[in-house]
């Protein structure tokens, strides 16, 4: 049974294992009780009350500046509209609005149910543009019976021609900021695998709605299992030498290297699974060895030097750390079939977490620390579940005929990004924590692994 899992995990590159299907699931998603005193809460908005009624009309655009209407509606004003919509405290007003902003038509703005609404004016020298945003406060302002425009937020936002759609993203989230008290997450990047033909697969990048994909690496060979520190740094696993090594970066900026195998690591084996610490000072990783089995490591990026954390002849594997870089999550088949357990950071208190379904794997620890994400066997099939550690309880986010696999948080850990073959090939989508709003991100062939980040 071991050595049929390791060759399983070998074939889907260290994330996930094979082993019996479940038969028991938790309980669907539902509304979450509240924290037990001193535990970690949990980040959300309720997206279904609470909303802020919020106007977007057309920017003004500055009159011979050269600018491109149609080119600043689909890279800036539609970017801007989609990033609003979706990050949840914002209900954007569509039908029957004013077209402008000025004291003429607050009743109006105000009648439509409009709380803030966005005056915008863009404009261009050389190659540098320019948006004004003013965001008025429509109740403050009727309050005031109209004889004063009162603004609830100003700002500049200067760039490049071709930075629109980065200066669309930058705006939405300092709205999300100056409202909520929390950074939004437009302005985020997504790290995946990409299959470019048999046997070879390289990193890409694209924001969050998909955008701008950027090819990260180029080895030609299979490059697998990203990671990205807090600080943007990247590390994955290729097998660009021929068996698997850990490739990366020690200081941001800087080019890639082999972080592993190395001279300072003593006795080694294959390389799987690569996860930074939150201080980015640390790698935990699956080491295998020719018996079959692995455990999970921890390897010191500066000194070189590694710790086993684990030991005992069996698989551990896909670890992931809690925020404070304390305890680990992992992947095991100690007991059977593989099941989540948690650790301290040094390898002592081991526990298991899942206790329903005979198949949980690929454990996600969110931002916070209130909560576990991972899969779940059940039917021939992968979906994605969510362990709340203040409640004790898992919840299953994903159903359907397709497998979703690999989840990961989004920073503002109100989302999760996962591959799923629901479109046909394996690609990258994404979902809130219903499992009611599930969007997909690539429309490329064979993608896998994604990555959440704000650090890139």
């Amino acid at each position: 049974m071991r050595r049929t899992l390791m060759g399983t995990l070998l074939l889907a590159t260290g994330l996930a294992l094979s082993g019996p299907r479940a038969s028991a699931q938790p309980k669907p998603a539902g509304q979450a009780a509240p924290a037990k005193p001193g535990s970690q809460t949990e980040v959300t908005v309720d997206v279904r009350q609470g909303k802020l009624g919020l106007g977007l009309p057309k920017p003004l655009l500055a009159t011979g500046a050269g600018l491109d209407a149609d080119g600043v509606n689909s890279n800036f004003t539609e970017v801007l509209r989609r990033d609003l919509e979706d990050a949840g405290p914002f209900a954007l007003l569509k039908d029957k609005l004013p077209a402008t902003v000025e004291a003429s038509t607050v009743k109006p703005w105000l009648d439509a149910g409009a709380e803030w609404v966005l005056s915008m004016k863009v404009a261009k020298t050389g190659e540098v543009v320019t948006v004004t945003l003013q965001v008025l406060d429509v109740k403050a302002t009727a309050q005031g019976e109209g004889k004063q425009l009162r603004y609830a937020f100003s700002k500049n936002y200067s760039g490049n021609t071709s930075l629109l759609r980065r200066i669309a993203h930058t705006m939405a989230d300092d709205l999300v900021d100056r409202l909520t008290g929390d950074r939004g997450i437009a302005n985020t990047r997504i790290v995946f695998v990409r299959q470019m033909a048999p046997g070879i697969k390289e990193l890409f990048q694209v924001d969050r709605d998909g955008a701008n994909p950027i090819e990260l690496t180029r080895y030609g060979s299979l490059t697998l299992s990203p990671t990205v520190a807090a600080d943007g740094r990247l590390a994955y696993v290729t097998y660009k030498g021929g068996s698997p090594e850990i490739w990366g970066q020690k200081k941001p900026g800087i080019p890639h290297e082999r972080l592993y195998p190395n001279s300072s690591a003593g006795a080694q084996g294959s390389c799987y699974a690569p996860v930074w610490s939150p201080d980015g000072k640390r790698l935990a990783f699956t080491q295998s060895d020719r018996r079959g089995n692995s455990d999970i490591v921890v390897l010191d990026v500066q000194t070189g030097r590694v710790r086993k954390l684990t030991d005992g002849g069996f698989i551990n594997t896909e670890p992931s750390w809690n925020p404070a870089g304390t305890q680990i999550a992992f992947t095991s088949d100690r007991e059977g079939g593989p099941q989540v357990y948690l650790m301290e950071e040094d390898g002592s208190n081991v526990r298991r977490l899942t206790v329903e379904g005979s198949y949980n794997a690929s454990p996600a620890w969110s931002p916070n620390g209130a909560m576990i994400a991972y899969v779940s066997r059940f039917e021939g099939k992968f979906d994605l579940f969510v362990f709340k550690l203040g409640e004790g309880k898992a919840y299953q986010v994903t159903t359907g005929v397709a497998s979703s696999e690999s989840p990961a948080w989004s920073p503002d850990e109100r989302r999760l990004v996962f591959s799923s073959n629901r479109g046909g090939s394996m690609q990258i989508w994404t979902t809130d924590l219903s499992g009611n709003t599930v969007k997909r991100l690539t429309e490329f062939n064979f993608c896998q692994s994604a990555k959440w980040t704000r650090s890139r």
